[in-house]
């Protein structure tokens, strides 16, 4: 039985026609017009999808009058692509309206000229202009859906041709519900959400990341930092304290009122009767009732952090030991008075003391590792500065004024070969020395064989690692004029600076020293600790997600930010 088209119909086919009609062709047969996009960038993944799905979405193109040439209005990108894979045939939908008429006859100043060519600029701009990409929220939903389906990551990557890396970032946020909720809810990026799911089973770290990617989404990358190092540091030293306590060791920190009388083992010599010089070695001491340990954390840029073992006794005197000399005087933890000073007035000094002293060690302690973790984000920072293709504004001018400045941070650099600078571009290590070696310098070697505009790019990898690699957690105390030039100039161009950096630029800076979440202040190192110098130290994070995040509900997200 045949079926007569309702009027309906009708008018939706020919509505349908008014559009141009559908057909497959050889991509190698149709012309591009000229394009407001200037370079098509055609990458491997969007090449890739091309050649395993072909072209999903159909090409529009109009017929030229004069010869029948199909020529492309929109969808270069999909046309080059599809001719670099070696399809031999896709969609395309012929306009009714013949394509604009080109060559050397043609009337440029008319009007029915000048009215095509805005009507092809026009309908170019608005093609693309007017699309939006997938948040990396919905993409991080969608991997979810996959990974739920039984697709594992390398499936994922391969089937939608995305990068790997990228895809072990959504594929580690996907598997975290928590994170998926979260990233949907305010919008994350792909970056803040797998933090959160690398968290997801602390609450209070979840709770300050999602406060800050929300509302200062330029410190996140410090605050995470700090976070992933605090933890790391809080399992190393967990791990170290638990080995010793299995061994019957008893494990004390400088809060402990044991520790103003203890004495490090190297310190002491077994008796007064042995000469000087004689160390108290860890294992005779074991026996003594004074025995104990103290763990300490050392990290350093690039390295996973590790315990240290400092060996104590906890009342040398009292146990018979006796100082490594006898110009050397054994900690009791009496401190001189003032005369007349009653019990009670020593007892309230010592324990002011004792705090100011605490307070003191623990700014010491929170802005050195501040600094270690800001080191971090900062050369990952610099490292994707670097990879772009074009230097930022005023790179010349920048690079030769600090070569002219001469700093003692490159003409170091120059006879080590600048190893950093090579890390931060991906280039090998020198082999061997640099400027006076003879050798051939990586840096050297890849400016000889660039562009211009990439050998300034070059060149300001040579003075930034320089200054990078001159950088130390004593910066932000003491920074030398060269340093600070360098943070201001970062800054200028984008970086944030955390607070310890600030300092940097501004030792009378006032902040209020924080520490991070499951922070172990007792774990740095003893040199650093030894060498306090006045003045509060920050975190990381800023004081209003601390703030927000006292008040937010266990496991949740802060009350304001729930609805």
């Amino acid at each position: 039985m045949t079926v007569e088209p309702t009027p309906a119909t009708e008018t939706a086919v020919l509505d349908a026609a008014a559009f141009g009609r559908l057909a497959l062709v050889d991509p190698n047969t149709l012309e591009l017009e000229v394009n407001t996009r200037l370079d098509a960038n055609l990458d491997p993944h969007f090449c890739a999808s091309i050649r395993d799905r072909g072209v999903r979405e159909p090409i529009t193109v109009r017929r030229r009058a004069s010869d029948g040439t199909l020529i492309v209005r929109t969808g270069q990108r999909r046309t080059l692509a599809a001719v670099r894979v070696g399809l031999s045939q896709v969609p395309v939908i012929i306009s009714p309206e013949p394509a604009s008429e080109d060559g050397d006859d043609v009337d440029t100043d008319s009007e029915d000229y000048r009215d095509g060519q805005a009507e092809r600029i026009v309908e170019q701009l608005v093609e693309n202009q007017h699309r939006r990409g997938i948040a990396d929220a919905e993409e991080v939903a969608a991997h979810q859906q996959l990974l739920g389906l039984g697709f594992k990551p390398t499936d994922i990557a391969k089937v939608v041709r995305t990068k790997a890396d990228r895809v072990r970032q959504t594929t580690q946020a996907a598997q975290s519900a928590r994170a998926v909720a979260i990233g949907s809810r305010y919008e994350l990026d792909l970056v803040q959400m797998s933090m959160i799911a690398e968290f997801e089973d602390d609450d209070e770290a979840v709770k300050q990341l999602t406060v800050v990617a929300v509302r200062e989404p330029e410190r996140f990358r410090h605050v995470a930092q700090r976070l992933r190092d605090a933890r790391a540091e809080q399992q190393v030293y967990a791990a170290a304290v638990a080995e010793l306590t299995e061994a019957g060791v008893p494990v004390i920190d400088r809060d402990d009122d044991r520790y103003t009388a203890a004495t490090e083992l190297f310190r002491l010599r077994p008796s007064s009767e042995d000469p000087d010089d004689t160390v108290l070695e860890e294992e005779a001491h074991r026996d003594c009732p004074g025995h104990a340990a103290e763990v300490v954390t050392v990290r350093h840029y690039g390295q996973d952090p590790q315990s240290r073992v400092r060996w104590l006794c906890l009342d040398p005197t009292a146990h018979g030991h006796a100082p490594l000399r006898e110009s050397m005087r054994i900690r009791t933890g009496a401190a001189g008075g003032s005369a007349g000073e009653s019990d009670e007035e020593r007892a309230a000094r010592e324990a002011r003391d004792k705090e100011a002293a605490r307070i003191e060690r623990r700014r010491v302690i929170a802005n050195n590792k501040a600094w270690t973790s800001a080191e971090t984000v900062r050369r990952e920072w610099l490292a994707e500065l670097l990879a772009k293709k074009s230097a930022p504004k005023g790179a010349a001018i920048y690079v030769a004024a600090e070569l002219g400045q001469g700093a003692h941070a490159l003409r170091k650099a120059m006879e080590s070969g600048n190893p950093l600078a090579c890390e931060l571009l991906g280039l090998a290590a020198p082999d061997g020395g640099g400027y006076y070696s003879g050798r051939v310098n990586p840096l050297a070697e890849a400016a000889r064989t660039t562009s211009t505009a990439r050998a300034t790019m070059l060149s300001l990898a040579f003075v930034l690692g320089a200054y990078e690699a001159g950088t130390h957690q004593g910066n932000w105390r003491n920074a030398d004029p060269a340093t600070q030039r360098y943070l201001s100039q970062l800054r200028d161009w984008g970086y944030t600076l955390c607070e310890v950096e600030q300092l940097a630029l501004d030792p009378n800076a006032d902040h209020t020293a924080t520490r991070a979440p499951g922070d172990n202040v007792d774990g740095g190192d003893a040199d650093e600790e030894e060498d306090a110098a006045a003045g509060p130290a920050p975190d990381c994070e800023p004081d209003t997600a601390a703030a927000e995040l006292d008040s937010a509900e266990p496991g949740g997200l802060p009350d304001d930010e729930s609805d």
